[in-house]
């Protein structure tokens, strides 16, 4: 009974990262669009060029989840993975968002 409910407990993990994932590619495809819009001195360009490469991280992320959702045999090592990288972008997000904050408050 306790192997169906871990069992169980790491699909939902899958289930929620995976359009969790693909949402914050979205959040970060629209913030570096806004950021195009806001002149020159407002954000940086290495803020862009993180929130793209935290795009990908997230994509990355999205792609182990169906992965793991999909292929039941190997589902812990694609699920864990996609948590690992997801964590690592969504703190990479953060990091950004602290730049991005900085450097407004600063001009």
């Amino acid at each position: 009974m306790n192997t169906d409910l871990s069992k169980s407990s790491r699909n939902r993990l899958a289930d929620h990262i995976l359009p969790t994932s693909a949402t914050m590619v979205g959040v970060c495809i629209t913030v570096i669009s806004v950021a195009q819009l806001i002149p020159k001195h407002g954000i940086s360009r290495r803020a862009d060029e993180l929130l793209a490469f935290d795009s990908l991280l997230f994509m990355i992320s999205a792609i182990l989840s169906y992965f793991s959702i999909r292929r039941p045999a190997s589902e812990s090592k694609y699920e864990r993975l996609a948590d690992i990288i997801f964590l690592v972008a969504l703190a990479l997000m953060v990091f950004v968002g602290f730049i991005v904050s900085f450097e407004l408050l600063l001009d």
